[in-house]
């Protein structure tokens, strides 16, 4: 088995990472933003899989991993102020976005002050999972104000909504390291509220939900079509909040295909032009 390509961060920026050697030929860099709590190895092992060729690239939040002393945002809007910027050095080859959860509001938000600025049409596809549309943002239920439960209460929900490293979460030494950037980045995406005014997205978006998605359900996901001017299509998936970990193969050959068609009609595009 060989063995694990080690993280490589953009030489200046500590906000993204990528897994995988260079691909100087890939037709699209694949850029995915984590869940709360989340960080960029959560898509560590993406870069080996059939997707097209891409390159990918994970955002990485401040508070975790690498960046584990930094402070946190004061809120989501500035969070996706930062990663705008810092993404900006990507945009010289097509991008796919990709956010599960709390990740597809910040990459909608990072993407609204891309198409406010012209650089919208950089980014072919905007993929949102797990997460209600901007105007259904709201406390999953029964988790209204979990920033402020105690470590026992917050890491029961997590377990619910079946979170990958929940279990590490039994370890009081890892509860240290990873509850405060669970419990920030509830509290910033809780207290979310998307900015009215500027343009609709053209981009053309998918919105991939679990089927048992206790917390978000089709209708939520669905609501996506009224936040861009482009196509819009709704992709369902066994399981439930985490269903993209209970059944990575389904979610990424679902991914091949967006990144192919996004590609394909960006390259009719070009010879067109």
């Amino acid at each position: 088995m060989a063995p694990r390509q080690a993280a490589a961060t953009r030489p200046d920026s500590p906000w993204l990472r990528t897994f995988g050697p260079p691909r100087p030929a890939a037709p699209a860099r694949l850029v995915c933003f984590p869940h709360a709590g989340g960080a960029a190895s959560y898509f560590r092992d993406w870069d080996g899989r059939d997707l097209a060729g891409a390159e990918v690239w994970a955002v990485q939040y401040p508070g975790r991993e690498n960046r584990i002393r930094e402070g946190f945002p004061p809120d989501l809007h500035a969070l996706a102020d930062q990663v705008t910027e810092e993404l900006r050095g990507l945009l010289d080859r097509p991008a796919v976005f990709f956010g599960h959860s709390m990740g597809a509001v910040v990459g909608y938000e990072v993407l609204r002050r891309l198409t406010a600025d012209g650089r919208g049409g950089a980014v072919l596809h905007l993929v949102v999972s797990g997460c209600g549309a901007p105007q259904r943002v709201r406390p999953f239920a029964g988790q209204e104000g979990a920033h402020l439960l105690d470590d026992d209460r917050l890491v029961a929900l997590l377990k619910e909504l079946g979170s990958g490293n929940a279990g590490l979460l039994d370890d009081p030494d890892m509860r240290s390291v990873f509850l405060p950037a669970v419990r920030d980045d509830y509290r910033i995406v809780q207290s979310y509220v998307p900015r009215a005014g500027g343009p609709l997205l053209r981009t053309d978006v998918t919105a991939f939900v679990g089927r048992q998605d206790e917390a978000v359900g089709v209708g939520d996901a669905g609501a996506w079509a009224g936040a861009t001017l482009g196509r819009f299509t709704l992709r369902t998936f066994p399981g439930g909040h985490f269903y993209l970990g209970e059944h990575p193969d389904h979610v990424l050959h679902a991914l091949r295909e967006v990144l192919l068609s996004a590609t394909t009609i960006d390259t009719g595009r070009a010879d067109e032009s």
